[in-house]
């Protein structure tokens, strides 16, 4: 059978995008050397080299054969959140979408459409019940006249919630305190110049007693970079200390979530060859991952809320049929940090 790869949106302004590590020659380069291409994997004898913090590293991954996949049985997809329908575009491309857990128990949903009827950027979608299922859409931008995208909600509390999003090369912040009806903004917390490269999605946790954030570099349309994560600490979301790159195989669109014993789980869509879709790797110091598994075939740009039940949903982007690009939706039926 003829396997069909998934092609990722994860752009706050742009089309499909394909994020996969391409097939790379022989080099002349070894462990230890400078290197320019962070993220980038080299093949070197019966192994391989990866360019971390500008210095050739060993690396457990090789750019021309695939690990062996372990799977982890941890969401069950339930239906379509958010369609074009949703949001009465003509686009066929909703993306990114971030959850927030409003007091009421119901579930409020920021996410990108390409919008052929106006400017695309962001749209709000509220669930219809505390089931976080289905949603309408409640017709407001929060960032009128302003293409913004890949949008993660941080909850402060109650009714206000902090939104780090994408926008002119940028990782920046706003703050609502309605529940991301009205927001006012905070400015840039992270720019290209501090990651080393363009920033994409920005995923926050709290973690033995500091703010850790976990981001890739921005996919573009047409770009087969190799994919990178990097993670950053801060004492309040809004100073951002950069840290090394994790996670060695690579991956984007990275989200992260901790148990109250402080391990930490990071979602990420990745291409391993034989498989590609959603993959999560565990760590206890925050910095070094492992155990890599694939969770979900095809998906991409995962976003993962408890409910006011303690129970846990998946949003994540994938093809919904006739109105294209769309996000699904999914039940924890296991531990989300395995």
């Amino acid at each position: 059978m003829t396997r069909t790869r998934r092609i990722i949106i994860a752009s706050a302004t742009t089309a499909l995008l394909l994020a996969a590590i391409p097939a790379i020659g022989n080099a002349a380069e070894m462990p230890g050397d400078a290197c320019t291409v962070e993220g980038q994997i080299l093949p070197l004898g019966n192994g391989a080299i990866q360019c971390v913090n500008g210095v050739w590293q060993p690396s457990k991954s090789s750019p021309t054969s695939a690990p062996n996949i372990k799977n982890a049985t941890i969401f069950k997809p339930v239906g379509v959140a958010l369609s074009q329908s949703t949001f009465g575009s003509t686009g066929k491309q909703v993306a990114d979408a971030t959850a927030f857990l409003l007091p009421n128990g119901k579930v409020r949903l920021f996410a990108f459409v390409n919008d052929t009827n106006g400017l695309p950027g962001l749209r709000v979608a509220t669930s219809t019940t505390k089931t976080g299922l289905t949603f309408a859409g409640d017709g407001t931008n929060p960032f009128p006249g302003t293409p913004v995208g890949q949008p993660r909600a941080v909850a402060l509390g109650g009714n206000s919630l902090r939104l780090f999003f994408v926008e002119a090369g940028n990782i920046n912040s706003a703050v609502s305190n309605d529940g991301g009806v009205t927001f006012t903004r905070e400015g840039s917390v992270l720019t290209t110049a501090q990651a080393g490269f363009e920033p994409g999605v920005f995923t926050v946790i709290k973690h033995k007693g500091t703010y850790r954030a976990y981001f890739s570099n921005l996919e573009k349309p047409g770009e087969r970079a190799p994919r990178v994560m990097k993670t950053a600490t801060s004492p309040d979301m809004l100073n951002w200390t950069v840290g090394p790159t994790v996670v060695a195989e690579g991956g984007s669109h990275p989200f992260a979530v901790t148990n109250k014993s402080g391990k930490i789980a990071l979602y990420y869509p990745a291409d391993r060859g034989s498989a590609y879709g959603i993959f999560v790797s565990t760590s206890s110091d925050g910095i070094n991952f492992s155990n890599e598994k694939f969770v979900m075939p095809n998906g991409g740009d995962p976003d993962i809320i408890r409910l006011s039940d303690g129970k846990a949903l998946m949003y994540y982007g994938d093809n919904v049929g006739a109105d294209g690009m769309g996000v699904r939706v999914a039940k924890a039926i296991s531990n989300i940090v395995p």
